[in-house]
């Protein structure tokens, strides 16, 4: 933290009027690793003789960690990363300019010497993986179905500018818990660095292109042409373990492990077969058939079978209205079908 804060302080932004972009780290928001360092920051802008800050906002500071082990082709592995990066930077900027709601929001990138760093807004909430339980109620169930639909139509709307996530995971889902915050109570999707990135080695925190028990199985044989597919099987098994508190592979994470943190045909043919879907509810019978054609195993296959995610998204909108429920996920979801359609708001 301190080596990156020196990089920022003495490689600063000069904007057209003079004035400088400042950036202090606060604290590290991934202590565990990751691909990249990420850290909750404070942004300000200085003008040259005032003493006043301006546009001073809490951010989040996602830095490049421009470093691979010792080996052959070292420069082009290090290129590869800072390409990837860019990518990143790109897509960012790429669904600011559509704007896509839900999604945290970029405020572009730079570099700090030899430091690529991307900015974002920091949302107050938690990740997605913190808010599981086994034990919901029927009426967190209709609420939580809600926010569902509003995630599968910012999915689809990725998917209609031809952007795919490629790793859509708990960890990479947020939860706004911050009344003052536009979306409030709706989950937001962040980490584009592989959206359309090129291959590289340390893809996921575990090496590799595949998070276990959440990436589509054609990830760990194709690295290139992956199609929104992928998105599909990842928002099933993420579908399923927000209503039901469990993944529909249980055995996925602990074959991986024991296969030394590699996929291997085990795990695969674990998640052709070994899929538990536990979801029942008489309010959504169409959830339980979703979730499995969502996480079929093939990719024709699951594409043929599965339901248009922004279908998904409407329909699930309309049962929860029809249970007399409704909050700003479904309203914004009401909201964009009537603009769709061209009809007049009152």
């Amino acid at each position: 933290m301190d080596e990156y804060q020196w990089w920022l302080d003495h490689n600063p932004v000069y904007l057209h009027s003079g004035a400088i972009e400042q950036i202090k780290l606060i604290e590290c928001l991934n202590p565990e690793g990751g691909t990249n360092d990420v850290y909750r920051a404070q942004y300000w802008i200085e003008r040259p003789g005032e003493t006043a800050h301006y546009a001073a906002r809490e951010i989040v500071l996602k830095i490049c960690k421009y470093w691979v082990p010792p080996g052959k082709n070292r420069l082009h592995r290090l290129n590869m990363i800072t390409s990837s990066f860019q990518d990143e930077i790109r897509i960012n900027n790429l669904i600011k300019a559509t704007n896509i709601e839900g999604v945290v929001q970029s405020f572009g990138g730079g570099i700090a010497g030899r430091i690529p760093y991307l900015k974002m807004e920091f949302i107050k909430g938690c990740s997605l993986d913190k808010t599981f339980t086994t034990n919901i109620s029927e009426e967190e169930l209709i609420a939580r179905v809600a926010r569902i639909a509003y995630l599968a139509n910012t999915i689809s709307q990725f998917h209609y500018y031809q952007v795919v996530h490629k790793d859509l995971k708990p960890k990479n889902l947020i939860l706004c818990q911050d009344p003052e915050h536009i979306n409030n109570h709706k989950i937001l999707i962040c980490d584009f660095g592989y959206a359309q990135a090129k291959l590289r080695e340390s893809i996921t925190e575990y090496g590799g292109q595949l998070t276990p028990c959440y990436s589509a199985p054609e990830q760990a044989v194709m690295g290139e042409n992956l199609s929104s597919s992928v998105d599909y099987f990842s928002f099933g098994v993420i579908m399923h373990e927000y209503l039901t508190g469990k993944n529909p592979f249980p055995d996925a994470m602990k074959i991986f492990v024991e296969d030394k943190y590699h996929i291997t045909e085990r795990y695969l043919e674990h998640i052709r077969t070994g899929r538990k879907n536990i979801f029942e509810s008489d309010k959504f019978p169409e959830i339980h058939q979703w979730i499995d054609a969502l996480t079929t195993f093939d990719s024709f296959e699951r594409m043929q079978k599965s339901e248009n995610l922004f279908n998904i998204a409407h329909k699930l909108r309309e049962r929860v209205n029809a249970l007399g429920y409704r909050d700003v996920n479904t309203d914004f979801l009401w909201n964009q079908l009537r603009e769709y359609r061209g009809e007049t708001r009152k």
